[in-house]
């Protein structure tokens, strides 16, 4: 159905009425390729660990915290110590 937001009316649009303006291959043609489309999808927006401090501040993030000093430790030092 197509509305009209000036007029507030439906007019519904038959698939014969399509056939017979556009022809049933085009017809066809275009439904194949609305299935195979599929759905149009949101953009996720990015990781906000990926983020640069700059970008953080300004949409209200804590920066990021220092890493722990047993981070770039072999794991068996870890262990150890």
């Amino acid at each position: 159905m197509i509305v009209n937001p000036a007029r507030d009316e439906f007019r519904p649009v038959s698939i014969e009425a399509a056939i017979a303006a556009h022809g049933a291959w085009k017809v066809l043609i275009a439904a194949i390729a609305a299935l195979l489309r599929g759905r149009m999808r949101k953009a996720r927006p990015p990781d906000a660990a990926q983020l640069s401090p700059w970008m953080r501040a300004d949409i209200g993030l804590p920066p990021v915290a220092a890493p722990p000093a047993w981070a770039g430790l072999p794991l068996a030092a870890v262990r150890l110590g």
